[in-house]
């Protein structure tokens, strides 16, 4: 396996991984195609809805008992990375009403730090109606977290923190482009790593001159699925991985059943996927690279941390939710730690 120290040089630090990205209470739901036709929505799409929109939604989705937990791609990861181990700051802004204090609540749960701030209007939902193909119809209202400011940014945690972790989501409204472009300046001023997960086809669609700047100042760590991977550098997914890992540290770039790419220097690592049933593939992408980051945090080798990463990933699809079986930990332990490891999938 690969030699390799993340972490060369890097003084010790009081946190992991602070993140900062849209706050979103999930309500997640089994769902029939007749419910999808009833709501007239369209079955896979991630759709962006109004409040009107949203409370028609919730008023249906209602009689079908959701399941509530802190949601957007950032929390996820905090919250899976938290439970094996690191150390965890997040912030965003909610609204000063129910869905705010639930999503604060699920935050704090999963033990991590707390970081987000209140603001007037209403907190972000996405209503997740999964059906029985565990295909996901995604409805998401961003409520006040495209208020983001810069003052809101916990700036010591970032300082003190060995990563500082966001995603796409983040170049959207003026106001969060400089809160979310002075957390990188500030990061990479202080030797925090910086961690980016492309999130999304049409993020980075809305984004690509921003994010090619950034591929071009450098960053550590860069989470990619292979469509947003093409987008981005109109190459598959193994060669975009190597082109994107000319100027990032460590390219990561996700390729469903095919597996995935990890590009480091001029070596290119393939992890395979594993074989699982589909339940709901929500927060699939969100465990992956949750499980890579406690691997680096670990100081693991990098086909360790893809191996780790996609196990999470593979479990979390048996499941409704961001959720992980209760052996998980086992399953971790045994792949990191016994010379057989590689059996734990």
């Amino acid at each position: 396996m690969t030699d390799f120290d993340f972490f060369a040089g890097q003084s010790e630090c009081e946190l992991d991984i602070t993140g900062v990205e849209n706050a979103i209470l999930d309500f997640l739901v089994r769902a029939e195609d007749s419910d999808l036709e009833a709501l007239a929505l369209d079955k896979g799409i991630m759709k962006l809805v109004d409040t009107d929109e949203q409370a028609t939604i919730l008023e249906h989705v209602g009689n079908l008992e959701p399941e509530i937990e802190a949601g957007g791609s950032c929390a996820n990861v905090l919250r899976v990375a938290a439970r094996f181990g690191c150390r965890c700051s997040y912030s965003s802004a909610t609204g000063l009403d129910l869905n705010g204090s639930l999503f604060g609540q699920e935050l704090e749960k999963a033990g991590v730090k707390n970081r987000v701030a209140h603001a007037d209007g209403v907190t972000g939902t996405s209503v997740i109606l999964v059906t029985p193909d565990g295909e996901r119809t995604m409805n998401t209202h961003l409520g006040v977290c495209r208020g983001y400011l810069p003052e809101h940014l916990p700036l010591d945690d970032i300082r003190h923190s060995r990563i500082f972790f966001t995603t796409g989501y983040m170049w959207d409204t003026p106001n969060q482009i400089e809160a979310i472009e002075l957390a990188l300046e500030t990061a990479r001023e202080t030797g925090c790593k910086l961690a980016v997960d492309l999130a999304d086809p049409f993020a980075v669609n809305r984004s690509r001159k921003i994010l090619h700047r950034h591929l071009e100042e450098g960053l550590d760590v860069l989470f990619s699925n292979a469509e947003e991977a093409r987008i981005l550098t109109d190459l598959r997914a193994d060669e975009a991985t190597r082109e994107m890992a000319r100027t990032v540290d460590v390219a990561v770039v996700t390729d469903g059943a095919n597996g995935a790419f990890i590009g480091h220097r001029d070596e290119l690592i393939h992890i395979e996927a594993h074989n699982v049933t589909v339940v709901d593939t929500t927060g699939a992408g969100d465990c992956f690279a949750a499980g890579f980051l406690a691997g680096l945090i670990r100081r693991e080798p990098l086909e360790l941390c893809g191996e780790l990463a996609t196990l999470l990933a593979s479990d979390t699809i048996g499941h409704l939710g961001v959720k992980l079986s209760y052996d998980i930990e086992a399953r971790v332990e045994k792949l990191l730690t016994s010379p057989e490891g590689m059996d734990a999938r």
